[in-house]
């Protein structure tokens, strides 16, 4: 008796990493980087854009501001990276920029610093009907954000914030 015996090899197709983690890894690899030039890394956004895929758009900042030159210093920095780094291998570009006066805050502790600046926000859930809300940041907390509007005060569960920039009117004002 003659048999023959295969090996079947188990393949585990697993789900693509969540967001949050790929802007972790990302991060880990872009702050020295930046750093390294003089600034420092404010945020960092992913979109999609036709005929362009999947678009990696970081965000810089320094004390005295970011020009021209910082943001093409940087983005020679990472290059060499984004080509050769698997962390990288979905984008199909990159763009490197200022946040600029209507700037996106992506954490807590950069809205500490915009306490009284008014803001626009895009929530994930609707709270009293809106998604969209327009107000003052009043307070920052652990994890919670107060912005007063017309309506009313109201809190604000940060990991229901899709969006939150500064105003652009408000801090045009606020420069005069």
């Amino acid at each position: 008796l003659v048999g023959l015996i295969t090996r079947r090899s188990m393949v585990q197709i697993h789900p693509p990493l969540p967001l949050k983690m790929i802007k972790e890894d990302i991060k880990q690899l872009l702050v020295p980087l930046i750093e390294k030039s003089g600034c420092e890394l404010w945020g960092l956004e992913i979109s999609t854009q036709q005929g362009k895929g999947k678009v990696l758009r970081i965000y810089i900042d320094a004390i005295q501001g970011v020009n021209l030159d910082d943001c093409e210093k940087v983005s020679k920095e990472i290059d060499y990276f984004f080509q050769f780094e698997d962390v990288f291998s979905d984008f199909g570009s990159f763009e490197v920029s200022s946040p600029g006066l209507d700037r996106r805050l992506f954490n807590l502790q950069q809205c500490k610093n915009f306490v009284g600046d008014v803001v626009s926000l895009t929530l994930f859930s609707k709270v009293n009907g809106q998604r969209k809300i327009k107000g003052a940041l009043q307070e920052v907390l652990d994890s919670e954000i107060s912005v007063k509007t017309e309506k009313g005060e109201l809190l604000l569960d940060f990991s229901n914030i899709e969006k939150c920039k500064l105003d652009l009117d408000f801090q045009l004002e606020k420069k005069k």
